[in-house]
């Protein structure tokens, strides 16, 4: 049960890096960004259950899980985690490369 926490949670930061960057080149704006992963932290975890279904693991080739103690708050919260921390990367690597000169402004007349 641990490899497929430990999956998920890196499937969460993967996909708050990706949120991150992509509001980030939509709006230019960190703050933007961060309301975003935040937003979608939330919904994670008020509306995703928190728990893995065991019969998907086992109908896809896979044995029964062993049950753990972890309740479905801890997961989502863990899930949620995962989402920030993978948004906290993304913000870093956008900060390194404004630092380098690599993020163009966009132009003076982009929007009447």
């Amino acid at each position: 049960m641990l490899k497929i926490l430990s999956i998920e949670i890196l499937l969460s930061a993967v996909l708050g890096a990706i949120l991150f960057r992509l509001v980030c080149a939509l709006t230019r704006s960190n703050t933007l960004s961060w309301a975003a992963v935040v937003i979608s932290a939330g919904i994670i975890l008020f509306f995703v259950p928190g728990h893995v279904d065991e019969r998907l693991i086992v109908e896809y080739g896979g044995k029964l899980p062993l049950p753990y103690e972890l309740s479905p708050l801890v997961v989502n919260l863990l899930r949620c985690l995962g989402l920030v921390a993978g948004a906290w990367l993304a913000s870093l690597a956008v900060a390194k490369r404004k630092k380098m000169g690599l993020e163009d402004e966009p132009p003076y007349d982009d929007f009447p």
